[in-house]
Formats: structure tokens, sequence, C-alpha cells
């Protein structure tokens, strides 16, 4: 295999067994954009992934939080995308067509897959997407725009709370998303805003972010929850 005919990816092999190895660079389908892989996130779904109880098929490249710089396009992109741009990668694949994505509840597709869960993913020095997945980032940093998919879920969870102004909010989890949904949530008129989970460390980031309630009272709360 050429040089330009590979790359090197992370390769779920097996449940708890992950192999770093060379392997075909992708090529684009007619609507399809290859991304040079710049920042890629490690998400829970990748955990779960990782121990075998998220329906992998093996042998699987992870990683579905991703941005890097267009490296080829397919011959049916002509829409303004160009090899070096710098974009960001939509995971979600639906059909469009099954009776929930025609309801807009792609979420629920009967075809659904993913790029990095079903499909390979950004663990690896290119991924291939379709071209509607791929979104222009402009100056933003790459690592900054491999957390636009998490936070697109922080989005849409706030969205269906619709939230009266001046709300009183109590967010279980202070991981990576629960720190997501307490910065949206403060800048969405609420209140107060507590978060609790029964790890110190993760406390004292959400409280460098400005909870309403002291760490210790939080842990107190999460540890009776436990």
């Amino acid at each position: 295999m050429s040089t330009q005919e590979s790359m090197r990816a992370a390769f779920y092999e097996a449940p708890r067994e992950v192999a770093v190895r060379e392997t075909r660079k992708p090529t684009p389908g007619p609507h399809d954009v290859i991304v040079r892989v710049a920042a890629c996130g490690i998400c829970g779904t990748d955990q779960h992934i990782y121990a075998g109880d998220f329906f992998p098929s093996y042998p699987l490249i992870g990683g579905h939080e991703l941005a890097g710089e267009v490296e080829a396009v397919g011959e049916a992109v002509d829409d303004g995308v160009r090899v070096g741009d710098r974009v960001a990668v939509d995971p979600s694949l639906f059909c469009g067509w099954c009776y929930f994505c025609q309801r807009n509840q792609g979420n629920h597709c009967l075809n659904w897959n993913a790029i990095g869960v079903t499909r390979n993913g950004g663990f690896a020095d290119y991924v291939v997407a379709p071209r509607a997945n791929i979104y222009a980032i402009g100056d933003m940093s790459y690592e900054q725009a491999a957390f636009i998919e998490p936070l697109s879920c922080v989005v849409y969870g706030l969205q269906r709370l619709a939230l009266p102004v001046a709300s009183k909010v109590l967010i279980y989890g202070a991981g990576p998303i629960g720190l997501l949904m307490l910065q949206a949530v403060r800048r969405s008129g609420a209140s107060m805003v507590a978060i609790v989970d029964v790890n110190e460390q993760k406390l004292e980031l959400a409280g460098a972010r400005g909870i309403t309630y002291s760490r210790t009272h939080c842990a107190s709360i999460a540890k009776r929850r436990a």
C-alpha cells in the first residue's frame, strides 16, 4: 500500500481491544467530502463502543466529535466547499425518506447510521462524510469546533426544556455535557443553577463556572442520592 493511499487509524478490533494501524485512505463518492482530521473528541458513546455494549460492528474506527481541513471533494460537490476549507462534521446520517425522517424526527430514523459509531470515524488521519454533513467553521480553532457536536445536544435539550425566565435549575452530573449545560442555562435566563456529582474534581470545575450552590453542598446532595 503506497503512502498516498494509506493512513493511520485507531480501530476498535473487539471489546476492550484497540489497535493503531495502517489502513486505506478513504476516497470520496460523488457527493462526499474527505476531511483531514485535526481534532476529535472522546465521547461517552466511544467508551460504550470500546466496552462492546453499543451495537458495534468490528473492526471500527471510532470518533464522531471532529473537525479538520477539506482534503478532497466528490465530483458532484459544486456548492462552495473547496479543498483547504476549515470545517466541522455532523456525524448523524439520516436516510431522509422513512416515516420519522419525513416528520423531521431524524433521531428516530429507521435507517440511522453515524460516522464513528456505525461507520468509520475521526480517530484517523482522514474521514469521509456526505457534503450535507460538512459545516464551515471560519477561524474557530479545531479543538473548539470538535465541541460543536456535543454542544448541539445541549442546545437541543434547552429547546425541549423551554425554560421560563428566572427558572431554578438542577443539573445531575458535572461531566462535559453537564458543564456545557450549566453554562448554557446560566445564559438563558435562569435565576439559580445547582449541579450535583459524586466526583469532587468535576464539582470544582463546575464551581469555577459559577454554580449557585457551594461545592460542599452539591457534593452532599450527590452522595445522598448515590
